[in-house]
């Protein structure tokens, strides 16, 4: 082999050596790029999944303290409420919620009577919704705001219907604030409607024992609740949430612990993206008292 090959075999390895060398640095490069990168996406999963548990966690709170206006007085009158609840909207402390009610239980036998003082205190066509005999009839009395949309709610028993029936039960048996599954609420429209949820604190009868099941169920005298419009829910969670990420990062919430269509509670992107296997794709999970969202 002359001179002039070995120098080109030369050349040409340098040249291979180079080569590989520079792909060996640009995948390293990549590889911390898209490292630092799942962590950074890693670290704002994890900042909304605690600005939801927070929220959900404030929201209960609020609505024991409405429990114990109720555990406070023999009986809380509609001004009284109103008040409740304006001094917590003043403050801005509840943020995309829908509302702060009162669900009263109401004996089969006493519900003519029931119908008769509501109807008394200047609501002449008030009736409990939907009609029918049940063993256990429940009726919203107080809602505030009491205006707008949440007028539709006035005497609805969401004991009548399942999904909000199961997550009363469980508030009922557990002494906690609970979350429904996904539920239409009574007060959408065929405008701009969402998906909705609620969440139920126990209200008691005030002086008796409440140590067992048993004692609780017979206490019961009602809910202290909250009907969420999640898009609006999730608005006021979010509020602060930066703007570049709101834009760039699809987030969808689920009722329960499968992402189904017929589970989804909230999507922040109306139009479909393309489903595309992704580093930036992360799940969490929040339990609320038993209740999980995904």
């Amino acid at each position: 082999m002359n001179r002039t090959s070995k120098q080109s075999i030369q050349t040409w390895s340098t040249l291979g050596v180079g080569l590989l060398l520079s792909v060996l640095a640009s995948l390293w490069v990549k590889q911390n790029i898209e490292d630092l990168a799942v962590k950074q996406f890693s670290a704002a999963c994890d900042e909304v999944t605690v600005k939801i548990q927070e929220r959900l966690g404030a929201y209960a709170l609020i609505l024991r303290g409405g429990a114990g206006l109720f555990a406070a007085s023999d009986h809380v009158e509609r001004q009284q409420w109103r008040a409740y609840v304006e001094t917590q909207r003043s403050g801005d402390s509840v943020p995309g919620v829908q509302g702060i009610g009162f669900a009263q239980v109401i004996p089969p036998q006493q519900l003519a009577e029931h119908i008769a003082r509501i109807r008394a205190e200047g609501f002449p066509e008030y009736a409990v919704r939907p009609p029918g005999e049940r063993p256990v009839t429940t009726a919203i009395i107080y809602l505030e705001p009491f205006s707008g949309r949440n007028l539709r709610a006035f005497g609805f028993d969401m004991f009548s219907e399942p999904v909000r029936r199961a997550a009363m039960e469980l508030a009922r048996d557990t002494g906690q604030a609970t979350l429904s599954g996904k539920v239409e609420l009574v007060q959408e429209t065929n405008a701009d409607a969402q998906a909705g949820t609620l969440m139920y604190v126990p209200v008691y009868r005030t002086g008796v024992p409440v140590d067992t099941l048993e004692q609780r169920r017979a206490a019961l005298v009602g809910w202290v609740y909250s009907p969420y419009r999640m898009d609006d829910l999730m608005s006021g969670i979010l509020t602060d949430w930066h703007d570049y990420e709101r834009k760039t990062t699809t987030l969808q919430i689920y009722a329960g612990r499968i992402a189904s269509s017929a589970n989804l509670l909230f999507d922040n992107h109306s139009t479909p993206r393309p489903q595309t296997a992704s580093l930036l794709h992360q799940k969490r999970s929040i339990d609320f008292n038993g209740t999980p969202w995904l």
